[in-house]
């Protein structure tokens, strides 16, 4: 890792090894997970900052601004009153998610499961819910394909709806209900079913062609569930 100077910001290594070089940029403590969160929907500082205990505001300053020097993040800034900013993904940005894929299915072998169990009791329901689709999106499924779905979990107390849309190769999670081609409303179970690729109408409740939910499903594989179930 980059080492901290300790106000935030790092050193380099200064080596010409491309590792090194790579992690002179996404090395730092909260790195990847400020990117992680803005891959799975979050784009506003305060949702990042809520969502990742321990992470200091300073901090998270500190590495929209590295990210967005980089190159790997785009501030827009519109204004208003208050004023309102968001943070996305540039090309360059979107890059990384094979690196997290990594970390992801490294995890799933070597450290705690990410199960059903867990959701709802170690794990969030609302960050399963973003979790699970962005990281099990297969980008060469999904070429030509154009679909949005609106999702809703009607046994998680607080959970937002969630917006994922399927652009030509490219997952866009979006927090929040918006107007959409399917929306399906199920519990958490029937989320696992169904980005499994269940027929939709025994995961829960689907309005919209079947079909085009389907061409959605086509787009996600989940690995099965462990013995215990899912």
């Amino acid at each position: 890792m980059a080492r901290s100077n300790g106000n935030g910001t790092s050193r380099k290594y200064g080596h010409a090894c491309l590792i090194a070089q790579s992690l002179d940029v996404l090395g730092d403590r909260w790195t990847l997970l400020v990117l992680r969160d803005l891959m799975t929907g979050l784009h506003r500082y305060t949702d990042i900052l809520n969502n990742c205990p321990g992470l200091s505001p300073n901090v998270l300053a500190d590495r929209l601004k590295m990210l967005e020097r980089e190159g790997l993040v785009h501030r827009h800034y519109e204004r208003g009153l208050p004023p309102r900013v968001e943070y996305t993904l540039t090309d360059k940005g979107w890059a990384v998610r094979p690196i997290l894929l990594s970390f992801v299915e490294w995890g799933m072998i070597f450290a705690n499961r990410f199960t059903r169990q867990s959701v709802g009791d170690t794990v969030p329901t609302d960050f399963a819910v973003r979790m699970v689709p962005t990281f099990a999106f297969q980008p060469q499924n999904a070429e030509g394909v154009s679909v949005s779905l609106v999702l809703e979990i009607d046994d998680c107390e607080g959970c937002s709806a969630w917006t994922f849309q399927v652009d030509d190769g490219r997952l866009i999670p979006q927090r929040g209900g918006a107007a959409a081609d399917l929306y399906f409303r199920t519990d958490t179970s029937g989320f696992f079913r169904f980005f499994r690729g269940a027929e939709p109408s025994e995961c829960g409740e689907l309005r919209g062609p079947v079909e085009l939910a389907k061409s959605f499903q086509s787009c996600f594989e989940l690995a099965p569930p462990v013995p215990a179930g899912v």
